[in-house]
């Protein structure tokens, strides 16, 4: 019989229980896979404000295994739109997320939650495979880190994002090949900025980026129709919403270098390329870009 609990200091691993006929409603739903979601696994890149409203949803649809990374612990000003409660408070995001999640399973879903951010899990060689990976950070080093890694694993992605207005959002699909987030944001790759502390942030825009994010992972990994690789949200003025299929920027030099030397870089501790970029050819939300908080 495998445990339903094991932790550490930086790392804990819990088991939920199913719930007969938990699932009944959403088989209805055409093309949806209970089977694949179910053999499937998920790898949160954060476990603050945008994974709050991805992983629940995730684990009620019955995931087979669901991995939280985050190196932040839960301060009292984020209980008005994360997944905390007053007894997290100075508990490590991912470890407490993880303990919150178990309740809301209706399957054995694994839960793991890793005390780090992606950047020292790489370094210290954490098994990160996964079937999907949810990008929900809020700083563009990670985003450029990420998209780096996980396409050279073969891995698509979920980029997500929101203004620090709390206006506007987005959702970028970086498949297999193709596209990069580098293809739509091109600046990003030079941006080396952490947001400040006690930048604005509020649930609503995160409720509703989560939702466009955990579609996306049910097209990657059954047979849900999607017809866009990027959407982008406005809550104040629904001209701003639209669907797009970003493709490739020509001289995006996101992967110009060899798949292995980044690689090697990545697991070498190297400070981060800097390179160059050309003007964007598609706008996207200026806000978006330079005002970022996804927590």
């Amino acid at each position: 019989m495998k445990p339903a609990f094991t932790a550490s200091r930086t790392s804990i691993k819990l088991r939920g229980k199913a719930v007969a006929g938990a699932e009944d409603r959403q088989l209805k739903i055409t093309g949806f896979d209970q089977d694949a979601l179910c053999r499937s696994s998920v790898l949160c890149i954060g476990a603050g404000g945008l994974i709050s409203h991805i992983a629940p949803t995730l684990v009620r649809k019955g995931i087979g295994r669901i991995t939280l990374l985050d190196g932040d612990v839960v301060e009292a000003s984020n209980l008005n739109r994360q997944r905390f409660y007053t007894k997290d408070i100075g508990k490590s995001k991912a470890l407490a997320l993880a303990e919150n999640l178990k309740p809301e399973c209706i399957a054995t879903t694994v839960i793991r939650g890793i005390g780090f951010r992606v950047e020292e899990a790489i370094a210290r060689g954490i098994d990160l495979q996964c079937s999907v990976v949810v990008c929900g950070v809020d700083n563009n080093p990670a985003r450029v880190l990420a998209s780096r890694y996980f396409r050279f694993q073969g891995t698509p992605v979920i980029f997500t994002g929101v203004s620090r207005d709390g206006d506007c959002g987005y959702v970028f699909v970086q498949e297999t090949c193709g596209p990069c987030i580098c293809c739509i944001y091109p600046d990003l790759a030079n941006d080396d900025r952490y947001p400040c502390p006690g930048t604005p942030a509020i649930a609503d825009i995160l409720q509703a980026v989560g939702s466009l994010a955990v579609y996306a992972v049910d097209t990657l990994l059954m047979r849900r129709v999607r017809t866009w690789n990027y959407r982008r949200i406005s809550l104040s003025d629904g001209s701003g919403d639209g669907a797009s299929v970003i493709k490739y920027r020509p001289g995006c030099q996101m992967f110009s270098f060899p798949a292995t030397e980044w690689w090697d870089r990545i697991h070498m501790r190297e400070p981060e390329l800097q390179v160059e970029h050309g003007e964007k050819e598609y706008p996207g939300d200026a806000r978006i870009l330079s005002e970022l908080d996804a927590n």
